[in-house]
């Protein structure tokens, strides 16, 4: 088994975690993209983005660099790196993309605040696996983070999750790249809460 092949049931059997609906944030306060954001969204207009990859390079990796480039000394982004925290219990496998509280790092390191997911956003139970595993990888590494957020995306559509202690708390809202201020301000938040 891997982050892939979880669903729900087998978080709840395996390590005793929940799953809940709840609104996640409350006073958004919406951050204007940049310049190279704005073009960067522009030119997807003419673009056939068909595939999980194409989404992910071309509108999920622009959207979270720019939450990155605001907060360099706070946060360091990560694309693709295996986070393997158990594997005999299947918590391994690669993530999407990584912020870890490590600016200026060339290595994932702990502690890990974030996880995306760039997949459909039904694929929930995947980045739900994704954030116990990065509990665990925190913990591994005697840098314990109480709460921890992810997003599952098409890059269109993005569903974030909060875990914290038993629970894997879906958000009710939903965000679109159409109204990127609001999902930037939601990314910023984010950071804030755990860079506080």
């Amino acid at each position: 088994m891997a982050y892939r092949n979880f669903q729900f049931i087998d978080l709840k059997n395996k390590f005793g975690i929940e799953q809940t609906r709840a609104k996640l944030f409350d006073k958004i306060v919406d951050v204007e993209p940049s310049e190279r954001l704005k073009n960067a969204i522009d030119i997807l207009k003419d673009l056939s983005l068909t595939t999980e990859k194409a989404l992910s390079e071309a509108i999920v990796f622009p959207v979270l660099t720019e939450i990155k480039l605001r907060n360099k000394d706070k946060i360091q982004l990560f694309s693709g790196e295996s986070v393997n925290s158990d594997r005999q219990n299947g918590l391994s496998g690669e993530c999407d993309f990584i912020f870890a509280k490590a600016p200026g790092s060339f290595e994932l390191m702990a502690p890990i605040i974030n996880i995306t997911e760039a997949d459909n956003p039904r694929s929930l139970s995947q980045t739900a696996a994704q954030l116990v595993g990065a509990r665990l990888f925190n913990q591994q590494r005697d840098t314990s983070v109480e709460v921890l957020y992810g997003a599952c995306t098409s890059g269109y559509d993005w569903v974030f999750l909060k875990l914290e202690g038993s629970k894997i708390i879906i958000d009710t809202e939903r965000y679109v790249l159409n109204n990127i201020s609001q999902l930037l301000g939601v990314l910023q938040k984010i950071v804030d809460i755990q860079t506080a």
